[in-house]
């Protein structure tokens, strides 16, 4: 029987996954469309073919996104989801493959939480399941034998310092990208009236979103008025960095608090190599040169920002003693 070893990011805006010897096969959003049927639902199509019939069907199709801030909301619709994702990278075979898999998973997770993760994975058809916090494997996808980490990523900010021994301390907060998303659907309601859907708000994000004071731009967005008619109003980059700072400023505070209760021989390191931030909602401009200043530390963005946890839960599929030290545990 073949065997198959695969390192996958559990997140809640994606699942991204890696496979040994093969690298990244798959990162989608973690979403699918469903479909009544007598005793409950039935999954249509998963991840971006799901964004696709959402935007074309005419009714009678749920959206459901199976995890939330980090965990399993929804679990039959996350097998359901699984197992699809599951089929479009294994190969086709008469005698299926035996699958493992090392999954990431935020540090914030209960006991509970984690069953639940593993109990899903077994059902979608993995054989063995091996869970581990996504910042470990930003250490292994780094190399490095400590640091800071900030993960920035849809709906919540995940910031440990890590040892090649484990995690010495961390906190996760949900702020992040869906929480710059409301900060600016509110601002832009309170400053000119209009109400803004999330489409618009997301794409207005990626391409206006900027911390660079002499970011002077206007942007024209449209929505519903208070009167409920359409309406179409520009909305400056200081309109938006103003309504997302504060939510920027707490996730430094929470940086500050895992920083003092660092042990002093890891402060050390970090503050010799700085802090490393990464995450999708780490990209927007000006956001690390402001961090900096808070910090008066070097924040490094780590390449590849959107794999790199999968691509650092890959590196235990080739080296179980790096993972068994990290976790505090022997692997075979």
């Amino acid at each position: 029987m073949a065997r198959i070893e695969l390192a996958v990011d559990l997140g809640s805006k994606f699942i991204t996954v890696c496979r040994k010897d093969v690298g990244l096969v798959l990162r989608e959003p973690a979403v699918a469309v469903a479909r009544k049927i007598k005793g409950g639902y039935e999954v249509e199509d998963v991840g971006y073919r799901a964004e696709s019939i959402v935007s074309t069907a005419l009714g009678g199709i749920s959206v459901v996104e199976p995890v939330k801030e980090g965990a399993i909301a929804d679990e039959d619709m996350f097998v359901q989801m699984l197992r699809l994702f599951l089929k479009r990278i294994l190969p086709a075979s008469a005698i299926p493959p035996r699958v493992s898999a090392v999954v990431a998973i935020s540090c914030s997770m209960t006991g509970g939480d984690r069953r639940v993760v593993e109990k899903c994975f077994l059902k979608a058809g993995v054989k063995e399941v091996t869970l581990v916090e996504s910042p470990l494997c930003l250490i292994a996808y780094t190399g490095s034998i400590g640091g800071l980490f900030v993960d920035m990523g849809g709906d919540k900010t995940e910031v440990a310092a890590v040892t090649n021994r484990g995690i010495a301390c961390g906190a996760t907060v949900n702020i992040a990208g869906d929480a710059f998303n409301s900060a600016i659907i509110d601002a832009a309601y309170t400053a000119y009236g209009v109400k803004i859907g999330e489409y618009t708000v997301e794409k207005l994000k990626k391409s206006a979103l900027s911390f660079y004071l002499n970011d002077e731009g206007s942007y024209a967005v449209s929505g519903g008025g208070k009167d409920g008619a359409p309406r179409t109003v520009h909305v400056t980059a200081a309109d938006m960095r103003e309504a997302v700072l504060p939510l920027v400023n707490d996730i430094i505070d929470v940086i500050y608090d895992v920083m003092d209760k660092t042990p002093p021989e890891l402060a050390a390191e970090i503050n010799r190599k700085g802090i490393f931030i990464t995450g999708g909602s780490s990209h927007i401009p000006g956001l690390i040169e402001y961090m900096e200043q808070a910090f008066e530390l070097p924040l490094t963005p780590l390449y590849d920002a959107e794999n790199c946890v999968s691509l650092g839960a890959m590196k235990f599929l080739d080296d179980k003693k790096l993972l068994g030290d990290l976790l505090g545990v022997k692997l075979d």
